[in-house]
């Protein structure tokens, strides 16, 4: 069960994120730095209303045993309100927002995305369904097939000179068509009634994520939003760069630790989920680690090539982000221990703490620009993550050695891959044109790295080799 659930979350991550990832290629053709700017400025506001609504009772349902007709039918009567409410405050706050940035542009956006809101809030109920009865595959043809719709519509309206409209259209369409293609495929809808008893239960476990997640949205997009008062081509940089880091980082998230947390909860058998933890401690060291040295070789010619010059500028700050997607994915990692073990309220002031630093560290790097300021995130963030392995040291039982070594040991073959690659590259960067380049990058990297793994095997490449290649023998 566990194998093809991240199989088709493989599918669905990969699937969804090739779609919008290809849609963002054209728009950053078709529009300007100003305009991803526009919708930087607001992307802290977004995810923030967008968890508030929530509260963090979907984990709840996850991490219960068995959550009844009851517990969903009160969940989605809760979120429904919640997204009204905040969509109503976020288009009564448009004008003030708008005057605080100095664009009325910024007006209209808001007022659509508060509308989405509501859709937004209708899916969650439906999607953590299919998430806590590991209905992966369907949860798959939904999500590419509402992806292929909001991001189509989107290409359209800005290939027609709607501008930013083109951005703000893939975020409202999405909302719609995941409600609409989640009650199809799931033929379920659940009952309009709450229940106080419910509500405490799931409320008391989720409280302390959903002030965890804020938290989190805070400090990831505070950079971006900042910026936006010094220019929007600025802040319209940062969100490209951070955009194209996330998308990765984004594939590995979902498709190992998201469903990893649905696997493990489901898991009653505490030797069996111990080793669970510390298989894929060592599975998302090893590729998120490996994904950001290959993201490093590629960050030039692929911003060459994918968006054309007018988007070079973000290079430097993109390889900066690189090393916090990594620290990120690790701390979530490190968080779904932490709720695997009911420990969210040490989620929630862990977050608080970093968020704090991180104000601080930015205060000090803002006069001096916009790689000063992405450096301040990424410091917060590595002191955080130093807390966070401590305390899986401690909830586990394991001893500290024991994880780094978890953590590190992998990484030889990879990292002597990108010292390989790097020479390369200097020697082949004035010779090539930047499609090839990138080819090349790729299939050095990956060729070097498992011709080294066959030479010098470690034993997590030995058992996802042998997972591959049992794969493909039952194919044939």
């Amino acid at each position: 069960m566990a194998k093809g659930v991240y199989k088709w979350m493989a599918i669905d991550r990969i699937g969804t994120t090739v779609i919008t990832f290809t849609g963002n290629i054209v728009l950053a053709r078709l529009l300007t730095q100003f305009d991803f700017g526009l919708l930087g400025m607001l992307a802290m506001f977004i995810g923030l209303a967008y968890n508030a609504s929530s509260c963090g009772l979907s984990d709840g349902l996850i991490n219960k045993a068995h959550p009844t007709e009851r517990d969903y039918s009160t969940v989605f009567v809760f979120n429904a309100g919640m997204g009204i409410v905040l969509g109503s405050i976020f288009i009564l706050c448009s004008k003030i927002v708008a005057n605080f940035f100095g664009y009325p542009e910024l007006i209209g956006i808001m007022w659509a995305v508060g509308i989405c809101f509501f859709f937004n809030t209708l899916v969650f109920t439906q999607e953590t369904r299919m998430r806590k009865e590991l209905s992966i595959k369907k949860m798959c043809i939904v999500r590419i097939s509402a992806s292929v719709c909001a991001v189509g519509l989107g290409i359209w309206l800005a290939a027609n000179g709607y501008s930013y409209w083109g951005l703000v259209s893939c975020r409202v369409f999405l909302s719609f068509f995941l409600f609409v293609f989640y009650v199809i495929a799931s033929r379920w809808f659940p009952k309009i009634a709450f229940y106080k008893d419910s509500f405490k239960e799931l409320f008391g476990y989720g409280i302390n994520l959903m002030w965890a997640y804020m938290v989190t949205i805070i400090s990831r997009y505070i950079n971006s939003t900042v910026l936006g008062t010094r220019s929007s081509a600025d802040s319209g940089i940062y969100s490209q760069a951070q955009k194209m880091e996330e998308v990765p980082f984004g594939i590995i998230e979902t498709t190992f630790n998201w469903p990893f947390f649905a696997v493990a909860a489901n898991e009653l058998d505490p030797v069996k989920r111990k080793q669970l933890c510390r298989e894929m401690l060592q599975w998302m060291s090893l590729l998120n680690i490996s994904v950001g040295m290959l993201l490093m070789l590629l960050s030039a010619p692929g911003f060459l090539f994918l968006f054309g010059e007018k988007w070079m500028n973000a290079v430097p700050i993109f390889r900066i982000l690189i090393i916090f997607g990594i620290a990120s994915a690790l701390k979530a990692f490190f968080q779904t221990i932490l709720k695997l073990h009911s420990r969210t309220a040490l989620i929630r002031n862990y977050s608080i703490v970093e968020l704090i630093i991180q104000l601080g560290l930015l205060a000090i790097a803002y006069p001096y620009g916009i790689k000063a300021i992405a450096w301040s995130q990424i410091v917060a963030l590595g002191i955080i993550l130093g807390v966070y392995l401590f305390k899986y040291h401690r909830l586990e039982d394991e001893k500290l050695k024991t994880i780094f070594m978890d953590m590190l040991s992998p990484l030889s073959i990879p990292f002597a891959a990108f010292i390989v690659t790097a020479i390369g590259y200097t020697y082949w960067n004035d010779l090539l044109n930047p499609f090839v380049s990138c080819v090349v990058i790729l299939a050095l990297f990956c060729s070097t790295t498992i011709l080294l793994w066959e030479f010098f095997p470690h034993p997590i490449y030995i058992k996802y080799r042998a997972r591959v290649l049992s794969h493909f023998n039952l194919k044939k």
